[in-house]
């Protein structure tokens, strides 16, 4: 038997924390100044959209997460469905002095009072195709250092080995 999830709030505005990783995604909810959830799931877009729609139906959604490795997928995916999203930058966001933990639990609370205090600095989130552009160029520029690089390697072995001779007159590697 299949056990059925209640809604814990309706039409309200709730804050969401989300810690990335590759694996899971740590999750506190917060609305009213005080933490009304909090969950561990797996790092699946269908599975966050679910949890929104059964545990916050009809609820304005804000969520942050920090700029990582993951990119800006989830972002595009959020807003897509409607929901605001805030990317953070990981140096920028505040925590409080006392804060001696560093887990992702502590990272996420941390995350969700800052959206809801309006205590953040956002990311450029640019578009996907300009991402794309920019990968592209990176891409090349590193394909052309590390062409460079194995030629300086097999010039530098020849050197080494005294087989060089050939090179200078114009016969090139």
């Amino acid at each position: 038997m299949k056990k059925q999830t209640q809604a814990i709030l309706r039409k309200e505005k709730v804050f969401v924390g989300l810690e990335d990783s590759k694996k899971t995604w740590v999750i506190c909810v917060r609305s009213g100044g005080m933490v009304v959830h909090e969950t561990t799931m797996p790092a699946e877009y269908e599975v966050l959209r679910n949890y929104f729609h059964n545990k916050f139906p009809e609820c304005q959604i804000e969520l942050i997460y920090e700029a990582g490795f993951s990119g800006f997928g989830l972002h595009d995916q959020l807003v897509a469905d409607g929901w605001e999203c805030v990317v953070t930058p990981p140096h920028t966001v505040t925590e409080e002095k006392c804060q001696r933990k560093k887990n992702d639990r502590a990272d996420c609370r941390r995350l969700a009072k800052n959206l809801e205090n309006d205590d953040y600095h956002t990311c450029f989130v640019p578009g996907k195709e300009l991402r794309e552009d920019r990968q592209i160029s990176r891409t090349y520029g590193q394909v052309q250092a590390d062409i460079k690089r194995e030629c300086n390697r097999i010039r530098r072995t020849l050197e080494f080995h005294g087989l060089d001779k050939g090179y200078h007159q114009g016969a090139g590697v």
